[in-house]
């Protein structure tokens, strides 16, 4: 049986917001700066809105839970 929740307003995007910067893992020293994070009509995904630091004309969308995942990305520190 499954019990289904809710998450709150204030965790639902699991402590990610703009301005909070990641690394990919096993690449080059990248630095990808979160600008936006998006919740579309009809999607159970939220999206994350990346920019490269340093080349903000260099930008990607990624699902959130590829962010949160850390066998692809890493907070800066």
């Amino acid at each position: 049986m499954w019990i289904w929740r809710r998450r709150s307003r204030t965790d639902e995007n699991f402590g990610i917001s703009a301005g909070q910067r990641f690394r990919p893992v096993g690449s080059m020293p990248l630095l990808w700066e979160v600008e936006s994070i998006a919740r579309h009509p009809g999607e159970l995904i939220a999206h994350v809105r990346l920019h490269r630091v340093g080349m903000p004309s260099q930008g990607k969308t990624v699902a959130l839970e590829v962010l949160r995942d850390k066998r692809y990305y890493l907070p800066a520190s």
